[in-house]
């Protein structure tokens, strides 16, 4: 029976599984007898990388089916600074998993800087810090000024998304804001008034923590993860392809509201 290595960012840890990430991702948003539900996001971790800095063969030896046959669902490596220590270059693929577990796999592609003109993005962070960011700088840009050691406080390391603004991607006082039905509208264009005008201002906290609902059908652009002047960028699709070719995930995610 195979082993998988997943770093999951809700929480996050490193955690060795018997399960497919399609049941993984099943068992992370449900529980193993649906008693919780959230949802998850995962990667999927290459075992042939450098992971020196783990206990991994100890864990792989605990990663054994039970004695009824059953595989093993979880064995945690590690549950303390994950993201930072695991190499960039070993995350394979990111998995998304709605709170009803359905689970969309998103894979790498080169970082081109695209953009539609906006003058302001929006971010929720996954780790290891959980605000909600508003800002005047692109995903490449807000990585690196984030994970910039020469600033007052950096992260080495940081996994985010980027959230659909709709009309305020361009101005604070549209009112054509739609797609985005967020709660506290007001708030939010206070934060993009205070970015409007300042240059030198690129970030405004929104929201100081982490909510549990974490709504992928509001993800503009993809699943970012970078630090030490490297990125990965996970794109996902656009609706009309989710749509075709990922119906249930796509409609599952339309389901969880109330940002």
């Amino acid at each position: 029976m195979q082993n998988y290595l997943y770093l999951s960012l809700i929480p996050e840890a490193l955690i060795l599984s018997q399960l497919p990430p399609e049941q993984f991702g099943r068992y992370l948003a449900t529980g193993s007898k649906r008693q919780i539900e959230g949802p998850a996001i995962f990667f999927t971790v290459d075992q042939t990388a450098d992971l020196s800095g783990f206990r991994l063969a100890e864990a792989q030896a605990r990663c054994v089916a039970h004695p009824d046959g059953q595989p093993r669902h979880s064995v945690y490596v590690a549950i303390h600074d994950v993201l930072q220590r695991v190499p960039l270059v070993a995350l394979q693929v990111v998995h998304l998993t709605t709170p009803a577990g359905h689970t969309l796999t998103l894979n790498p592609q080169p970082w081109s800087g695209q953009s539609n003109g906006e003058a302001y993005y929006m971010y929720q962070e996954l780790g290891p810090v959980y605000p909600r960011v508003a800002a005047q700088a692109d995903p490449g840009a807000f990585c690196a000024l984030v994970t910039d050691p020469a600033e007052l406080i950096s992260l080495p390391r940081l996994a985010f998304i980027d959230l659909k603004l709709g009309g305020l991607a361009y101005e604070p006082e549209r009112t054509d804001v739609a797609p985005v039905p967020y709660q506290h509208l007001d708030h939010l264009r206070e934060c993009l008034r205070d970015l409007a005008g300042k240059p030198d201002r690129k970030t405004k906290i929104v929201n100081r923590g982490l909510r549990p609902d974490i709504l992928f059908y509001l993800i503009r652009s993809g699943v970012y993860v970078g630090g030490g002047g490297e990125m990965r960028y996970y794109p996902i699709p656009s609706e009309d392809e989710l749509e075709e070719k990922h119906y249930l995930w796509w409609h599952s995610a339309q389901s969880v509201r109330g940002y």
